[in-house]
């Protein structure tokens, strides 16, 4: 680690490096499991963290991203904030980093996270690499516009602009190869959510505008597609609604997530849904509305037969770990990886070129991979793959 002091050797030393700036948003994520769709309300989120409520997942996944780059350490000169945004874990790997600014509270804010992009943008660092969603992506947008690449490392609830890379050890690859100089720059879509809007089960989002990103192909999530509206394809969910309600078993706990094709298995019903939230049917009635990651494990412990249904987020290809983190590591387990009914329709699956999951947990994540049987009418399942 280097100090704001540096000799004149070291000085020397650092511009021969990569120099690099690190934004951590402490609090990304956080709301995912909790069940509040967002983390943008900072005052909620930190109350809920004090009462116990919330998990911090940030840290750990910024750590995930420099793992991957261990190999680079001598190499790169990061420029950062104290505490957690981003002192405390390039201290615990031992990277060669330089504290620029720090937040103006003990709980960093917004403008703390801009103010470090601007710092950033002072210094001429080459590359910003930021830990968060879509509310970090606008406020660094905000600060530097298309002026530096920008490397997003997942970690929001909200994620559903076009620059985030797939997961942080795909990151960690991308920033390899910008390192070596092995990438073109391409621009990138950064998305505004209306996350009052969205915790109310409407997404509205808006373009906010275009970032330069390293370009590695496969290896950004892309923007969400919503599903077509179009006659034929609500006729397509109705049908694979009524194939799951054939199918559904007595005395078995249904968690049905988020979208709208999940929610057409509950109008087929005739039941109430939350459509950006996750819901328990039980013997094709409702038993409870929008659930988050505890409420599901209390339900799971009085309901000893259950399982998931889900859809695919269309072009982006993920079935865990983006718009349903409810449905954690725990949640998921409990119910087991057998248990999971994954429903799209064709004409969704059409424009999406691989399955994904980001759930949190490396080792989940694996055995999730391989061949999964997606629901796509009533007489008819396809064979997808999760990919690595």
């Amino acid at each position: 680690m280097t100090s704001t002091k540096q000799t004149v050797a070291t000085k020397i030393s650092e511009d021969k490096k990569l120099l690099v700036g690190l934004i951590i948003n402490p609090i990304a994520g956080v709301g995912g499991r909790i069940g509040l769709k967002g983390s943008d309300n900072a005052k909620e989120i930190w109350e809920k963290l004090n009462s116990g409520e919330g998990k911090k997942v940030s840290q750990d996944r910024t750590k995930r991203f420099l793992k991957i780059i261990l190999d680079l350490k001598e190499q790169i000169h990061f420029l950062t904030f104290t505490g957690e945004m981003g002192e405390d874990a390039l201290k615990e790997l031992d990277f060669d980093f330089e504290i620029v600014g720090k937040g103006k509270e003990e709980k960093p804010t917004r403008e703390d996270t801009k103010n470090a992009a601007k710092k950033f943008l002072e210094r001429r660092v080459k590359l910003i690499v930021f830990i968060g969603g879509d509310g970090t992506a606008c406020d660094i947008f905000d600060a530097v516009q298309e002026k530096v690449p920008l490397l997003a490392v997942p970690s929001g609830v909200k994620m559903h602009s076009a620059c985030f890379a797939l997961n942080p050890e795909i990151a960690g690859m991308i920033f390899k190869q910008f390192h070596n100089g092995e990438l073109n720059l391409t621009q990138s879509e950064v998305m505004d959510i209306d996350e009052a809007a969205f915790r109310a089960g409407r997404l509205s989002a808006e373009l906010r505008g275009m970032v330069t990103i390293p370009y590695l192909r496969a290896a950004f999530q892309g923007g969400k597609m919503s599903s077509p509206s179009s006659f034929d394809e609500k006729h397509d969910q109705m049908v694979i609604a009524e194939r799951i309600n054939d199918d559904m078993v007595r005395d078995t706990l249904y968690l049905l997530g988020s979208g709208s094709t999940c929610k057409a298995v509950a109008d087929y019903l005739k039941l109430e849904k939350t459509l950006l939230g996750v819901d328990a049917i039980y013997n094709r009635k409702l038993i409870a509305l929008d659930l988050n990651e505890q409420k599901m494990l209390e339900l799971l412990e009085d309901y000893p037969k259950s399982k998931i249904i889900v859809t695919v987020i269309g072009n982006q290809g993920f079935v865990f770990g983006r718009g349903n983190q409810q449905l954690s590591p725990m949640v998921i387990k409990k119910v087991g990886i057998d248990n999971i009914i994954l429903i799209a329709t064709v004409s969704k699956l059409e424009k999406t070129e691989k399955l994904r999951v980001d759930t949190g947990d490396l080792e989940l994540d694996k055995e999730l991979q391989g061949f999964i049987r997606v629901v796509t009418s009533y007489h008819e399942d396809i064979l997808m793959r999760i990919e690595e």
